[in-house]
């Protein structure tokens, strides 16, 4: 998912990313001022505001990273089914078989 996101941050003006430190605070707090902080800073592209409940991310790599800090990653859409599509493939369960090992 990370690499598609700087993929298509580097192409794609249809949506708008921001990434805030996280600490193991509580999350659901942590998420609903990511959304906050992302509305103020990218007002352009509030039609659709997302962030990944999943993930703990790293910045994209030319950005300036200190050592072990991990981010929620934001992401808010100018078009809000554009928004809400990408939202569905994020958060959807993905099918488990018995017998392979998983990625996490």
């Amino acid at each position: 998912f990370q690499a598609m996101a700087q993929e298509a941050l580097s192409e794609e003006v249809s949506f708008s990313a921001l990434y805030t430190p996280f600490e193991k605070e509580d999350k659901a707090d942590k998420i609903k001022e990511a959304n906050k902080t992302f509305a103020e800073k990218h007002p352009d592209y509030v039609q659709h505001i997302f962030t990944d409940p999943h993930g703990i991310h790293l910045l994209p790599e030319k950005a300036e990273a200190h050592p072990g800090q991990q981010y929620l990653l934001t992401l808010g859409f100018r078009d809000k089914e554009i928004g809400k599509t990408v939202e569905k493939f994020v958060t959807r369960n993905l099918p488990v078989f018995p017998g392979v090992p998983s990625c996490s």
